[in-house]
């Protein structure tokens, strides 16, 4: 079932590939090299079969049963003997050599129609050049506007695509248009004696003869410009009057120019990022996008016009799928169409096997931030996610609402029933609270009978006409317990996340205020938490942001911060990697010159938006030493630099930070950027961005604290990182909870799976370390492995550079 599982696979052929499986597992049983081997023959075949079975190149009847003839192949004659496999695969070759030949040659056709359409247009638009500058806004005479209706514009678009503007016979043309208009134009101004009307009439016998004969001879089907050569000559001859009429001007093509295009863009400053990125590709590029069935697809950049506004993108087959101009095709980058991921070069084997193992993290995952009875998030988790709200508030300004909701006289259950039927009506209440909440929301167990809802971009308005109309529901809603419909009523306590709220502990407690108040006031209501002073509030909070950045910018400038650097030791010896690894961590010296954590400093900048303060200095400062130790003929170690989440999606940050590596000439290979996992959560797209952008550099990335988020999986099958850190909260349980341990070990499967090293933190002991040699972690870190000293201690201890 592993073809037969992935969801691009065609439907019709999905049947006859299932019936692989047996064959399959057999050859598994008797070798255990199937899966372990690459190379494997029986593997291979999978790998090409699900490649040529992709719904991209369907619908198509004659490879259909091409490839059922090869699975029937297998199955009949498959023993003991692999042999069939290896016959299989020359088969698929062959065929998969005649699907590539089919899709270069559709590409082929596909790209001399782009350039004959862009030839094309090329030629119109130049014609348009050439007749917009004789004949001008706000008017031109009228028959020469007639006779370039009537085929002249046609035959010089012609005489473009075939001979070119150099040719004899476009320049004939070209003068031929500036003498008429000059004529014409002399007749307006009253430049029309005797002598000038006859020797114009001379002039223009020939003149109009070529245009006849060059139209007669290039269009022979063109009819109406004979007439408008006549009258053009009996004009010109002095016997009538020259006639204008309305022009405007515009381009055939409708292309804007390259001016116009910059300046759109410097319009949409949130697109300049992704604008940089469409000027970077080249034909040839793939990139991956969502059907509307949420199915992944992947397209092949095959054709990009000469001034970079019309993309043209085929799929697996060489048929065209998109057609995108530059703003559009920036569009959809920032929409999360994107190169590869590391999880979408697998095979076909190694992703089922991937998800088995993606599966298993995702259950101990699930099982740690939810509710073990009611199956939602529980207590922290809920927490957690409050503090993203919190900090999205800050950032952007925006309204999000927290619910707290009691069941009323729930002891009741308790006391007239027992607590098994109590556990039961809380886990129907659960699915209920679910179920009502709606979009942009999550629901929480947080104690007991009390339970929580976050409500994403919803005002106190809104909010509480959400929290009404789920005690509404619910007091209409009953539940069967013991055969009898008994109902419930509930009391909410409503609370508003604003830019200027305190830490999320106060927010929550502030809604259960609230409820508690509903509850006083005869339960079944729903009652909104009423601050002392909003605009206090309000107030104080601008009066903190402001002082908390002097102090910020003041330790910053008299070097109250410093840096640390704490070493990451490989955990076996002998792994063919003997550089020296350290994480630059940040210190806060005090007026006695003791060091302290800057947790509380950071914690005010995260909370007031000043990170990216701190991630600017902290990079000069570690540029400044890697300079330094240059300079002195050190050795260079692996660095890993902190960066906040603000940091990574900020387009400024990111070229402060190539500036940086510019003016410092630091070597990129020894530099890894650290992301914390719930910084990015809500931008992968612009994570990634990030990523892609400095390894193609030589940068390296590793993912902090992995493991916390309910969405850990989409790191590792997103972000194209190097390394990935395992959170200390499992590692220091590793000894005493067997489901730290799964965890961790679950963790350093799925990174190893995409060829990631792992990095263990908080490792305080050799039990401990031992454990995570057993696991298999790559790297260690921690108070029991070396302590952060000051980068002045570990510059004296690093070697010389040999000479």
């Amino acid at each position: 079932g592993t073809i037969r599982a992935q969801a691009d696979v065609s439907k019709a052929l999905k049947p006859a590939l299932g019936n692989l499986q047996i064959p399959l597992a057999k050859l598994a049983l008797l070798d255990q090299k199937f899966f372990a081997d690459q190379s494997h023959s029986a593997r291979v075949v999978v790998d090409r079969l699900s490649s040529l079975a992709a719904s991209a190149n369907f619908p198509n009847r004659a490879l259909e049963g091409r490839i059922g003839e090869i699975v029937e192949g297998i199955i009949s004659e498959y023993g003991v003997d692999t042999a069939v496999f290896d016959e299989a695969l020359g088969k698929i070759d062959r065929l998969t050599a005649q699907l590539e030949r089919a899709q270069s040659r559709n590409v082929e056709r596909l790209i001399r129609t782009m350039e004959g359409q862009e030839k094309l247009a090329t030629a119109r638009r130049e014609v348009d050049e050439l007749f917009n500058a004789h004949l001008k806004p706000p008017a031109a005479p009228r028959l020469l506007l007639e006779l370039m209706n009537k085929g002249w514009r046609d035959l010089l678009v012609l005489v473009h695509l075939k001979e070119g503007t150099e040719s004899i016979t476009w320049s004939e043309q070209a003068d031929a248009l500036e003498k008429l208009s000059q004529w014409l134009g002399d007749m307006q101004r009253g430049l029309n004696d005797a002598a000038a009307a006859a020797r114009r009439g001379a002039e223009a016998e020939p003149v109009l003869d070529m245009i006849r004969e060059q139209i007669a001879g290039a269009m022979p089907t063109h009819f109406g410009h004979d007439d408008i050569l006549d009258a053009l000559r009996t004009t010109l001859a002095g016997t009538g009057a020259v006639e204008v009429a309305p022009v405007t001007t515009g381009s055939a093509s409708g292309e804007p120019d390259a001016a116009s295009l910059r300046a759109r863009v410097e319009d949409l400053p949130r697109l300049r990022r992704w604008v940089h990125r469409v000027e970077q590709l080249s034909t040839g590029a793939w990139l991956t996008y969502r059907d509307r069935q949420n199915n992944k697809k992947r397209m092949q950049l095959a054709w990009i016009s000469p001034n970079r506004d019309r993309f043209i993108f085929v799929n697996d087959r060489g048929q065209r799928v998109a057609d995108l101009s530059a703003i559009r095709l920036a569009r959809q980058l920032s929409r999360g169409v994107q190169p590869p991921a590391p999880a979408d070069s697998l095979s076909v084997v190694d992703k089922s096997m991937f998800s088995t193992i993606e599966n298993v993290q995702k259950t101990l995952s699930f099982e740690r931030n939810h509710d073990s009875l009611t199956r939602l998030i529980n207590h922290e988790t809920f927490l957690d996610q409050m503090r993203r709200a919190l900090r999205h508030s800050q950032q952007k300004g925006s309204q999000h609402a927290v619910l707290y909701i009691n069941i009323d006289q729930f002891n009741l259950v308790n006391d007239v029933y027992d607590r098994v039927t109590g556990d039961q009506v809380l886990l129907e209440f659960a699915r209920l609270l679910a179920q009502l909440n709606g979009r942009k929301a999550s629901s929480a167990r947080i104690d007991g009978d009390e339970f929580a809802v976050l409500l994403l971009d919803r005002p106190m308005q809104l909010a509480t006409r959400v929290a009404e109309k789920i005690r509404s529901d619910i007091e209409t809603t009953s539940i069967d317990i013991e055969g009898e419909n008994v109902s419930f009523t509930v009391s909410i306590g409503v609370t508003s996340i604003l830019e200027h709220s305190s830490d999320v502990e106060t927010l929550l407690g502030a809604a259960a205020d609230a409820m508690r108040r509903a509850k006083q006031l005869g339960r079944n209501r729903v009652v909104q938490f009423q601050a002392s002073d909003e605009k206090q509030t309000a107030s104080e909070f601008q009066n903190r942001r402001k002082q908390t950045k002097e102090n910020l910018e003041e330790a910053l400038a008299t070097d109250r911060f410093v840096l640390r650097a704490q070493p990451i030791v490989q955990s076996s010896v002998g792994s063919g990697d003997s550089t020296l690894h350290y994480e630059l961590l940040l210190g806060l010296r005090n007026k006695d010159g003791t060091l302290d954590s800057p947790e509380e400093f950071i914690e005010s900048a995260e909370r007031y938006g000043f990170m990216l303060l701190v991630d600017r200095w902290v990079v000069r400062e570690a540029f400044r030493w890697i300079s330094m130790l240059m300079d002195e003929q050190k050795v260079v170690p692996n660095l890993a630099i902190n960066l906040s989440g603000v940091s990574v999606v900020d387009n400024n940050f990111m070229d402060y930070l190539l500036e940086q590596i510019s003016e410092f000439g630091v070597g990129t290979s020894r530099l890894c950027f650290e992301i914390t996992e719930t910084g990015t959560i809500s931008n992968l797209v612009k994570a990634a961005d990030f990523v892609r952008a400095f390894r193609n550099i030589g940068c390296k990335f590793s993912i902090d604290d992995f493991g916390t988020g309910l969405a850990s999986h989409n790191y590792l099958r997103e972000l194209p990182v190097d390394y990935v850190k395992i959170d200390g909260s499992f590692i220091q349980g590793l000894e005493s909870n067997r489901q730290d341990y799964a965890m961790a070990r679950s963790i350093n499967d799925l990174a190893h799976f995409l060829g990631q090293k792992t990095i263990a933190e908080s490792v305080e002991n050799e039990s401990t370390i031992k454990l995570l040699k057993e696991i298999g972690v790559d790297y260690l870190q921690g108070f029991g492995v070396g302590k952060p000293r000051l980068l002045t201690q570990v510059t004296q201890e690093l070697p010389k550079l040999e000479q």
